[in-house]
C-alpha cells in the first residue's frame, strides 16, 4: 500500500504540473490578490496561484495540522484547464482513499507511508528561504479538491468567517472513554474524570473545535445564490478564458480582528469547557 500512496503521489504532482505549464502559456483571465513580500519577489499573479495549487508540505516546523496554506482567487477555466482540473481531483481522491486506509490500520503506517514520499518543498518557501525547515507532506493540502464552476457567477463577493466552530454531540461514555485512552493515571485525567463523574445525569454535551479563519466567497448567479468556503482559488467553466470575469469584491488578505457579528441568541454552550483536555462543553 505504500507503493500504491507513492504512486498516487507521483500522479497528483504530475497531473498539477500540467495544470500549471498550461496555466503559465494560455494565461487565462484571473484574479488573484498577492501580498508586499509576494510581489517583491515576483509580481505576476499567475507564478503564485501556481505554486500555491501545487503546495502539498506544511511550511515550517510549527504549523498547525489544522491549518492550511490558503488563498481565494477566481480564474477562468478553458475546455482544456477543465479536464486537468478534472484530472488533478482524481488524483487528490485516489491519495486520499489510500492514505485514509493506512491511517485506518494505524498512524504509524501512515507516517512511515508518508515518509517514503518526495519532500521537495514549493518555490513559496524556497524563495522566502526556508529551505532548512522540516519538509512534511500537507494530507489536507494534497486532499482539497479544485473548485471548478459550471454556470459563470455575475458577482463574486468575499468575506471573512472569522469565529466558526465545529460542534459535536458526545455521550458521557464517549468522553469517559476518551479520557481514559489519554492516560488515566495522569492528575489532570483523574480531576477530569470526576468533574465528569459529577454532572448530572442526562446532561447533554457537546465537543467543541474552533475553526481557522476562512475566506468565504458569496457567489451570485442569474438563477440563484451559492456560498462556499475559498482555501483555493475558484476555476469559472468558458468557452473563452479571456473573456470577462465576474464582479468581483475583495477583502484583506488578513481576517479582521475580534467579532464582526454579534453572537447567535440561541448559543446554548456554554462558554469554558468542562472538560479542557477533549474541548467538552456542556449546553446550558
Amino acid at each position: 500500500m505504500i507503493t500504491e500512496l507513492k504512486t498516487c503521489f507521483d500522479n497528483l504532482k504530475a497531473r498539477l504540473s500540467e495544470l500549471n505549464n498550461h496555466l503559465t502559456t494560455e494565461r487565462p483571465r484571473h484574479f488573484y490578490p498577492m501580498t508586499g513580500a509576494e510581489r517583491a519577489i515576483n509580481s505576476e499573479p499567475l507564478h503564485w496561484v501556481n505554486d500555491h495549487l501545487s503546495d502539498l508540505w506544511y511550511m515550517n516546523h510549527e504549523q498547525d495540522g489544522r491549518t492550511t496554506r490558503s488563498r481565494h482567487g477566481v480564474i477562468l477555466a478553458s475546455p482544456t484547464t477543465q479536464v486537468l482540473i478534472a484530472e488533478v481531483n482524481e488524483c487528490k481522491e485516489a491519495f486520499s482513499q489510500i492514505s485514509r486506509q493506512l491511517r485506518a490500520g494505524s498512524d504509524t503506517h501512515l507516517k512511515d507511508a508518508l515518509s517514503t514520499l518526495d519532500v521537495h518543498g514549493s518555490s513559496f518557501r524556497n524563495l522566502l528561504g526556508n529551505t532548512n525547515e522540516l519538509r512534511r507532506i500537507h494530507l489536507k493540502q494534497c486532499s482539497r479538491n479544485l473548485v471548478l464552476l459550471e454556470e459563470a457567477p455575475v458577482s463574486c463577493r468575499f468575506t471573512w468567517y472569522s469565529h466558526g466552530r465545529s460542534i459535536k454531540r458526545i455521550t458521557a461514555r464517549e468522553a469517559e472513554q476518551a479520557l481514559l485512552d489519554i492516560g488515566e493515571e495522569k492528575p489532570h485525567v483523574q480531576t477530569q474524570l470526576k468533574i465528569l463523574g459529577n454532572l448530572p445525569a442526562g446532561v447533554k454535551l457537546a465537543q467543541v473545535q474552533t475553526l481557522a479563519p476562512t475566506v468565504r466567497a458569496n457567489i451570485v448567479f442569474l438563477a440563484g445564490r451559492r456560498s462556499i468556503n475559498c482555501s483555493l482559488p475558484m476555476f469559472v467553466a468558458t468557452d473563452n478564458p479571456y473573456g470577462e470575469l465576474p464582479k468581483i469584491k475583495d477583502v484583506p488578505l488578513t481576517p479582521p480582528e475580534g467579532r464582526t457579528r454579534k453572537s447567535r441568541g440561541d448559543n446554548r454552550i456554554s462558554e469554558a469547557p468542562v472538560l479542557p483536555s477533549l474541548r467538552v462543553h456542556t449546553y446550558d
